[in-house]
């Protein structure tokens, strides 16, 4: 009997949402935020709209390689942390899931040859990104 008290208030307790590690993914959030706003800034300039000399290319690689692993923290996060509304992991997955496409878009946009079309792919994609990761916000208010 007290071995049955014991695993319920285990139980119980795995099923509270650590407020915690949703408040650092909810600070990650802000962080990833902010960078997807600076792909955009650094992907214009990569395309000419930009002041003359700067070289925008490594920026723009460097920080889709930082907010692919911020997602990806994100994600880890959300899932450790047990939150009451399960629409939050799946928010994260679709977060690390757009990364991913847009990273290899890039990749390959940068393989030149015929593929510079995928950016008609990759922006109106990164613009979806900014609007998933605005959503999630208000998911995180809500938790």
């Amino acid at each position: 009997m007290v071995g049955n008290n014991m695993t319920e208030d285990v139980s119980a307790e795995n099923n509270e949402t650590n407020a915690g590690l949703m408040t650092a993914a909810f600070r990650l959030q802000i962080v990833l935020l902010v960078f997807i706003l600076s792909q955009a800034l650094t992907g214009l300039g990569r395309v000419g709209y930009t002041f003359d000399g700067w070289a925008l290319g490594v920026s723009h690689q460097r920080t889709a390689e930082i907010g692919l692993l911020l997602a990806i923290a994100i994600l880890v996060l959300i899932i450790k942390a047990k939150p009451a509304n399960e629409k939050m992991k799946g928010m994260a997955i679709g977060m690390v899931g757009m990364w991913v496409i847009q990273f290899g878009l890039g990749e390959m946009m940068d393989m030149g040859g015929s593929l510079s079309w995928l950016g008609m792919i990759h922006a109106p994609l990164a613009l979806l990104m900014f609007a998933h990761a605005s959503m999630m916000m208000m998911k995180f208010k809500s938790e």
